[in-house]
């Protein structure tokens, strides 16, 4: 199991550490409000876990982050 920090999947499990960190560090400096930014951040995190559930062939319960994806992507369409 590689424990060295560039291979370590972040929080939303489909990318590495340093690009969901980079996505976070960009949100403020758009032009979406503080609710558009999380529903957006939200929708993509629910995004990589689908699709790395997908991915690795588990079928059931990728219908969650499906959900939470749509709940996301809902949330930045409502506020923005």
């Amino acid at each position: 199991m590689p424990t060295a920090i560039r291979e370590w999947r972040g929080w939303t499990g489909a990318a590495p550490f340093w690009l969901n960190s980079f996505l976070l560090l960009l949100a403020p400096f758009t032009a979406v409000t503080l609710f558009g930014q999380i529903g957006v951040i939200a929708a993509l995190a629910a995004l990589g876990g689908l699709a790395r559930h997908l991915w690795s062939g588990d079928y059931g319960h990728p219908a969650i982050h499906l959900a939470a994806a749509l709940m996301g992507a809902a949330a930045a369409v409502v506020v923005v």
